[in-house]
């Protein structure tokens, strides 16, 4: 004889699972890629989630803003969030995307951010900005 589950028990089963699923799906988010692959290329550099989000922000206003860049990003975070980022940089289909992708995020944040001004990373807390406006080379000098 099966054993039968209360409506309380099914009830905090169902709220588990919902948070759960909420849990992947927020670690999936495009701000978890964008934070991951900043940990990757950047080891023990200090970054605030405000700085993540803003940095994502940008990045999804100057290349993702069509339909199916949106969710060619989403997918991307939620395959990284899976299968980790060495399968999206190594697989035939993916590689020169996520290429290109990591280069355009590093920039974003070595252009955007207080990396090169601050003392010590690794000590202290890189502020990301915006993306620059005119010319991402802040080692530019213009005649004007």
């Amino acid at each position: 004889m099966a054993t039968r589950l209360s409506r309380r028990t099914t009830l905090s089963l169902l709220a588990a699972a919902g948070a759960a699923s909420a849990t992947l799906v927020w670690r999936s988010s495009p701000e978890a890629l964008v934070e991951k692959i900043i940990r990757h290329r950047f080891p023990g550099v200090r970054v605030n989630a405000s700085a993540i989000a803003a940095l994502t922000r940008d990045l999804k206003a100057t290349k993702f803003q069509t339909f199916g860049r949106k969710v060619a990003l989403e997918s991307g975070a939620r395959v990284a969030s899976i299968l980790g980022l060495d399968a999206l940089a190594r697989w035939k289909l993916t590689a020169t995307q996520f290429s290109q992708l990591e280069r355009r995020i590093v920039t974003l944040f070595i252009t955007g951010s207080d990396f090169l001004d601050v003392s010590d990373p690794k000590s202290d807390v890189v502020t990301y900005v915006s993306a620059p406006e005119v010319c991402p080379n802040r080692f530019a000098e213009y005649d004007y």
